[in-house]
This record gives structure tokens, C-alpha cells and sequence, in this order.
């Protein structure tokens, strides 16, 4: 299933129990987008994965609608795109996050 599959709104319980997971460029275009058109005080940060692939949980999307935290960014990204979004359970991705050294 891609992001534009996906019919807004979603339930947060819904969100937190997906993940958005896109390639470096829509990264980059995330970053962008976001600091010309978001809030600061609300920036998404995706994460990056072990496979070179990027993540944001998807209960950002109870936020992308009109009023919400990153409607301002959301709403300048190309929907044409979404496709190149896959939605997956948390479950798969949660493997593919960088593992942080432990402190000595």
C-alpha cells in the first residue's frame, strides 16, 4: 500500500501503528518543504533506516488537514508522489532502524 492509497483522516491509533517509508530524495524534499512552508516549532524529523530508506510514523498524518501541525508543509508536497510513499506496519520497519552504541 502506498500514501496515496490512503484516505485522510486517519486515527492516531491507526498512525502509530504504520509507517511511512520513502527514499532519500522525498527526504530531502520533506526537509525542504518543511522548512520553507512548516512551523518550526513543528518539524517532522524522518528517520533514517539500515537499507538506505527513510522513515516518519505515519500519525503524522493526523496532523497534515487544515489546522494541523504540518498542514503548512504537507499541503506544498506533490501528491502525484505519494505513491513512491509505502505505508507498512511499524512491525517491518522497526528492524531497520540504526541500533545507537550504548555509552561505556
Amino acid at each position: 500500500m502506498t500514501l496515496s492509497d490512503i484516505t485522510l483522516p486517519v486515527s492516531y491509533e491507526w498512525g502509530v501503528a504504520h509507517a511511512l517509508v520513502f527514499g532519500p530524495a522525498l527526504a530531502q524534499r520533506l526537509a525542504e518543504v518543511q522548512g520553507q512552508h512548516g512551523d518550526p516549532r513543528h518539524v517532522p524529523a524522518a528517520r533514517s533506516l539500515t537499507d538506505g530508506r527513510w522513515m516518519l510514523t505515519a500519525d503524522i498524518l493526523t496532523e497534515c488537514l487544515p489546522g494541523g501541525l504540518v498542514y503548512g508543509g504537507f499541503s506544498q508536497l506533490d501528491a502525484e508522489r505519494f505513491n513512491e510513499i509505502e505505508v507498512v506496519p511499524i512491525a517491518q520497519v522497526v528492524a531497520l532502524l540504526p541500533v545507537a552504541p550504548m555509552p561505556e
